[in-house]
């Protein structure tokens, strides 16, 4: 026959591992995402004369901040759901991205994200603001940021300009979503490449 301070001790024990199990399999159905920068399919030939870019600020708002994914159910509603998670902080990924992009569609292999080293000096600055950049439960996904590109060199010029991009997510999984939100961030980073190689005009 059990006494009662052992049966006591069983219980404890058994209610500790059905927490832990709880945890594991809540921890398991976490999903976790990334944004994909382009491929090298189209990639101009390296150039040590394309411009020294440098990726400085990129904002985002409190509700874009966070780790999870954000989805608009109405203008003024959003979901934030738990289960679904970006893989690294989206302050980071985003300039990540842009500079892989920014790689490929200038070819310049002089590219880095602030903070960089001592000895980089970068001679075109790019900076976002951004405004939104969410899913809504009707599939479109949208972007919308404010882009600076300052031009370092002597005599150049700061240039700012609004973009405003949507996307269909071919889907209602959450991998559609991020995988619309990539298409946009790509055909951002077009918007800034030409940008860029138009600076480098001379004139």
């Amino acid at each position: 026959m059990i006494s009662a301070p052992s049966m006591r001790g069983w219980v404890a024990v058994i209610l500790t591992l059905a927490v832990l199990s709880g945890c594991r399999s809540a921890s398991s159905g976490v999903a976790y995402y990334t944004l994909d920068a382009l491929t090298a399919q189209t990639t101009p030939m390296p150039s040590a004369a394309a411009p020294a870019i440098g990726i400085g600020a990129v904002m985002l708002p409190d509700y874009l901040d966070r780790p999870q994914l954000v989805m608009r159910t109405t203008p003024n509603a959003l979901r934030i759901d738990e289960f679904h998670r970006w893989a690294g902080p989206l302050s980071e990924t985003l300039p990540r991205v842009l500079a892989e992009n920014l790689m490929v569609l200038t070819g310049s292999v002089r590219i880095a994200r602030q903070p960089w080293d001592v000895g980089f000096q970068p001679e075109i600055l790019v900076s976002l603001q951004i405004y939104r950049f969410e899913g809504f439960s009707d599939g479109l996904v949208r972007l919308v940021t404010a882009v600076t590109l300052t031009d370092r060199r002597a005599g150049g010029e700061s240039r700012t300009w609004t973009v405003d991009l949507q996307e269909k997510a071919g889907g209602s999984d959450y991998s559609d979503l991020v995988a619309a939100q990539s298409r946009l961030w790509a055909a951002l980073s077009r918007q800034i490449a030409e940008a860029v190689l138009l600076v480098r005009q001379p004139g």
